[in-house]
């Protein structure tokens, strides 16, 4: 297959970027793979770094983009975009985009199995189904009111704190269209997802991809979040990963009691989130090379 890998980095993932992206490409071997590296303003230049690492690597080939300012938490879902418009316009066509976090841990290498042509859909975005907590939920909601809050911006920064809000957010007609094609109580963290090349193509026919997050916000910014909005609004599906392999295992929020390698083989994860670079969990990455 055909697969595009969009790997976000910043400064602080500096330490185990390219573990993450080594193990993805491992689990990828025989695939036809294009990584798509965006580096979010790092000092040190990460990107090019994780890119250089892999330049030799057989079938792979690497694309970077770095804004020369990071643009952080909040303009998450401008970056998704402008990196998923930017698999759209090459040259290839792909199978598959799997959005990949640097802080994810691949434990178990036979999640190999997953891409498999006869397995994954082409239409859809794939991951781990997770329910909404009730407060963002009803936030969800709220910013589909034609009028209602916003999250503060002062001096071009996004803050936690609330102003009201006018007019409709980015995003007003597609959560509306979501919501009549079924979205309703679960997304898909952007820790993995997996997204169909007919719905990239789709929403970039729709000129989806196009679209500024950066203006008309609301209370709800998370990429990943927008992203399964964004496949329900082309109405192709949100698929969880255990419906394709029965066995699968996670653990999107890892505490300290599952600090050592036994224990999450014992757990029969597939995969384990997140891992920073504190010294306990990179003593825990290391050993899964």
């Amino acid at each position: 297959m055909n697969i595009a890998v969009f790997f976000g980095v910043y400064e602080a993932e500096r330490a185990f970027a390219a573990h993450t992206l080594g193990q993805m490409l491992e689990i990828l071997e025989g695939h036809e793979v294009h990584v798509h590296i965006v580096d979010d303003g790092s000092e040190s230049r990460v990107g090019a770094e994780v890119a250089a690492r892999f330049a030799n690597v057989p079938k792979v080939t690497i694309s970077v983009v770095r804004y020369e300012k990071p643009l952080g938490y909040y303009r998450l879902m401008e970056k998704t975009l402008s990196a998923f418009q930017f698999i759209a316009n090459l040259d290839a066509s792909f199978d598959h985009i799997i959005r990949l976090d640097a802080d994810l841990l691949f434990v178990r290498k036979d999640i190999a199995r997953l891409f498999n042509e006869n397995l994954l859909p082409k239409k859809g975005l794939v991951g781990i189904s997770t329910a909404f907590r009730k407060r963002d939920f009803l936030l969800l909601l709220s910013d589909l009111l034609p009028l209602g809050f916003r999250r503060a911006q002062r001096g071009g920064k996004i803050s936690h704190k609330w102003q009201k809000r006018t007019g409709a957010v980015w995003w007003y007609d597609l959560g509306l269209r979501a919501f009549l094609n079924g979205f309703r109580m679960n997304f898909m963290p952007g820790s993995l997802q997996i997204m169909g090349g007919d719905t990239l193509k789709a929403l970039q026919a729709k000129g989806w991809l196009n679209r500024n997050p950066a203006f008309d916000m609301g209370l709800v910014l998370g990429e990943d979040v927008m992203t399964s909005i964004l496949v329900k609004a082309v109405n192709h599906p949100l698929i969880p990963i255990s419906s394709l392999l029965p066995e699968w295992k996670s653990e999107l929020y890892l505490n300290a009691a599952q600090s050592d390698k036994q224990s999450l083989i014992d757990a029969q994860l597939f995969v384990a989130h997140p891992l920073k670079s504190d010294a306990t969990s990179m003593a825990l990455r290391m050993q899964f090379s």
